[in-house]
């Protein structure tokens, strides 16, 4: 199952309740997740914990937080075939998703990670797409952008290509 650690603006949009530590899941399960105010708009990002593969789910309103499950897998989906991931890794990463939980963030440098892309996202959009991506080829430019990109953080052996990792940890699943 899932685990999608959330920070606080995340978690007041996805539930009322109070979230609570977690199990500290890593692999293909655990995920952090923000809510970044973009353009008037609330958009999410969301972080491999382990391959740093990242989604950017622009423009969200309140059903789609209600929601969130089906928002995620449909943006996976999608991420994983921008980044050149087969039919059969696609389906086996679905069969990984299950019911979904939701906790308080555990990884600083997960979320260090987390404000590195959203700088990279603010500065790619503003100068780019002058506005939220509107079409597949503008979501795709974007995935690739922040997929594409080397990440390091403390708790990585080395640097990491988050596209190839996430692609990597499919096939060996």
């Amino acid at each position: 199952m899932p685990c999608i650690c959330c920070t606080q603006k995340f978690a007041k949009e996805l539930t009322p309740e109070p979230l609570f530590a977690g199990p500290e899941v890593r692999g293909f399960l655990g995920w952090h997740g923000n809510v970044i105010g973009l353009f008037r708009r609330k958009s999410v990002l969301l972080v491999n914990d382990e391959t740093r593969f990242s989604m950017f789910i622009p423009g969200l309103v309140k059903k789609d937080f209600v929601e969130f499950n089906k928002v995620f897998l449909y943006h996976f989906e999608m991420s994983l075939c921008y980044m050149g991931a087969n039919a059969a890794q696609v389906a086996q990463a679905r069969l990984k998703l299950g019911g979904f939980s939701y906790h308080k963030t555990h990884s600083r440098n997960v979320l260090g990670t987390m404000n590195d892309m959203k700088i990279g996202i603010e500065v790619m959009l503003k100068t780019h797409l002058g506005g939220l991506p509107e079409t597949e080829d503008e979501n795709r430019w974007l995935s690739q952008f922040l997929n594409e990109a080397p990440c390091n953080g403390k708790d990585l052996k080395e640097v990491v290509f988050p596209g190839r990792e996430m692609l990597k940890m499919i096939d060996h699943a």
